[in-house]
C-alpha cells in the first residue's frame, strides 16, 4: 500500500477549519483501512498564490498518495492548474477526497465526468465565497448609509489590511521566515506597514 499523506490548507487564521478537515481525513481513512503516514498543513491562501509557493508543491513533486477533505483544499479558481496537480497525482498515485468519498487515480483521471465534477465543485465553491464576501459588503455600505453600528461589539479587534495577507504571514511564519523579512514581503505584495504596526497586528490576533 502507497505512503498516504493528509493534506490540509487552511486559508485564513480560524485554527477551526483545519481541525475539521483533519478529523474528516482521519474518518475517511479510518473507515478505508488507510493508514497516513503523516499531515501537512499550511496557511495560505489558494486564490491568491501558484502551486510553486505552497507546501503542496513539494508534496507532489515527493510522490505520495493524498487525502484531502475535499478538491478546494487542491484550489478553488485556477482551473487549469487544479486539472494539473490532479493529473500529476494520479500519474504516480491516488488523490482521495474524503467527503465525497471519491478516488482519483491512473484509472480515472481521463475521464472528462469525474474531472468535470470535482473541478465544478472548486469553482462554485469559489463563486460562493465571492458572493458571501460581496453581501457583507453590501451589508456593511447600507448600515453605515443608514448612520447604523457595523455592529462591532466593544474591545474587539478592528479590521486591518493585513487581515487579508493573514493566511500568507502565517505561512512564513510556520516557515521561520524573520518579521522584517515578512514586511519587507508585503511591501512587495503592495501592503506596506511599520514593524510596530504589524507587531501590533500579530498581538491582536494571537499570532506569535
Amino acid at each position: 500500500m502507497p505512503n498516504f499523506i493528509g493534506y490540509v490548507r487552511v486559508s485564513d487564521i480560524n485554527k477551526a477549519d483545519g481541525n475539521s478537515q483533519r478529523e474528516a481525513i482521519k474518518s475517511y481513512a479510518d473507515k478505508n483501512g488507510i493508514v497516513i503516514a503523516e499531515f501537512v498543513e499550511e496557511h495560505i491562501s489558494g486564490s491568491k498564490t501558484d502551486i510553486s509557493e505552497r507546501k503542496l508543491s513539494a508534496l507532489i513533486a515527493s510522490k505520495q498518495s493524498i487525502i484531502v477533505s475535499d478538491i478546494t483544499r487542491l484550489g478553488r479558481n485556477k482551473v487549469m492548474q487544479l486539472i494539473g496537480v490532479i493529473a500529476q497525482i494520479a500519474e504516480y498515485g491516488e488523490l482521495h477526497l474524503a467527503y465525497d468519498e471519491r478516488v482519483i487515480c491512473a484509472d480515472n483521471a481521463d475521464d472528462a465526468e469525474t474531472i468535470f465534477t470535482v473541478v465544478g465543485q472548486s469553482f462554485a465553491s469559489a463563486v460562493e465565497a465571492k458572493k458571501r464576501s460581496e453581501r457583507a459588503k453590501a451589508g456593511h455600505a447600507n448600515r453605515k448609509a443608514k448612520g447604523l453600528s457595523s455592529g462591532r461589539a466593544v474591545g474587539a479587534v478592528v479590521k486591518s489590511k493585513l487581515d487579508e495577507h493573514s493566511a500568507f504571514i502565517i505561512n512564513e511564519l510556520e516557515n521561520k521566515t524573520a518579521k522584517t523579512a515578512i514586511i519587507r514581503k508585503l511591501e512587495e505584495r503592495n501592503c506596506r506597514v511599520t514593524r510596530s504596526r504589524f507587531y501590533k497586528w500579530l498581538e491582536q490576533r494571537g499570532i506569535n
